[in-house]
């Protein structure tokens, strides 16, 4: 045999299936990523799994008399045990943003990776476009995948996990389009935070204390935006008119005879005397509770969804532009 007969060597031919689906750049993308992508994977094939088990456990107790005597309820390690899958995706935008969207590219650039590539005659535009496309479609198609699986089990039991209390529960960022926005948008704020900070650690470090910061707007005040409260008014100091399952009381009111609302509290913080002459003052004669439905929730999550992804777009065509002017 010839001494420039060479053999492939085991590295090589081990090597050789994963580029089976990815290839050129793409593969380097994977290959730079090989720790988080697959983990997201995995993560989504577990949490599937979790989810049919849950189904079915669900199923089993609405079909037993004990759901019979707990009306909109759950038992206790049944609220647990769907608590666990609420915080996994209420937590995991928050995770990809930090992990793999600030270290994306500012990692590249602290290494000087991206200005080798883009000398061995590939060109700038699509070295980032390419690095940026293939971990935002696993970030989609996986965070998709759980959120179809834990939205599907979720609405076996809407009105009775929480005591059917979905608006100030996780239940709208958890379930529905939202988480797959909420992860795009916190993986593109990562990516150009990385991009402009070039530091994979500070980029990281922005990027956590934004995305917690935005989360806790998003939960407690950004719905009330996408909605239009019902209201129900009944005389004043009388009962209140019992809400049916699925729907929730955001707010109280006292209203007048003309119906002008005033804060509950208007009459409240004074002496007897004084609260019935106030009463009298503004003509207020009834109570007001402001409502929303449960049927109303997929148009709070589609709105919610068409912003995160109009700012999650614009911060991916902000990075690129960056990315096209600034040197490497």
């Amino acid at each position: 045999m010839s001494a420039l007969t060479t053999t492939a060597a085991p590295s090589d031919r081990a090597a050789a299936p994963a580029r089976g689906l990815l290839r050129g750049m793409s593969w380097v993308v994977w290959r730079r990523n090989r720790t988080v992508l697959p983990l997201l994977i995995g993560v989504t094939v577990l949490f599937a799994g979790y989810c049919v088990y849950l189904h079915g456990m669900l199923a089993d107790f609405l079909a037993s008399p004990q759901a019979a005597a707990k009306p909109g309820q759950l038992l206790p390690q049944h609220e647990e045990r769907m608590g666990t899958a609420f915080l996994l995706l209420a937590f995991l935008p928050a995770i990809l943003g930090v992990f793999l969207g600030a270290p994306l590219l500012a990692a590249e650039q602290e290494h000087n990776t991206l200005r080798l590539v883009t000398t061995q005659s590939v060109a700038r535009l699509r070295v980032v476009m390419t690095m940026l496309a293939l971990p935002l479609l696993v970030v989609a198609v996986s965070t998709a995948l759980m959120s179809v699986a834990f939205t599907w089990v979720w609405r076996s039991v809407d009105t009775r996990y929480s005591h059917g209390n979905w608006w100030t529960s996780d239940v709208i960022a958890t379930t529905g389009p939202v988480p797959v926005a909420l992860a795009l948008f916190s993986t593109a704020f990562g990516i150009l935070a990385g991009a402009v900070l070039r530091r994979a650690v500070a980029a990281m470090g922005v990027t956590f204390l934004v995305l917690v910061l935005s989360a806790q707007v998003l939960k407690e005040r950004a719905p009330e935006y996408f909605v239009t409260f019902h209201q129900l008014t009944y005389p004043m100091g009388g009962d209140a008119p019992e809400l049916k399952p699925g729907e929730i009381q955001v707010d109280n009111w006292v209203g007048s005879a003309d119906g002008t609302l005033h804060g509950w509290g208007k009459c409240v913080l004074m002496t007897e005397a004084e609260s019935d002459a106030c009463v009298k003052k503004h003509g207020i004669v009834n109570d007001v509770i402001d409502y929303v439905k449960l049927d109303q929730l997929p148009g709070i999550q589609w709105s919610m969804t068409a912003v995160l992804l109009a700012m999650a777009a614009a911060m991916l065509v902000a990075t690129v532009f960056w990315m096209r002017r600034k040197s490497l």
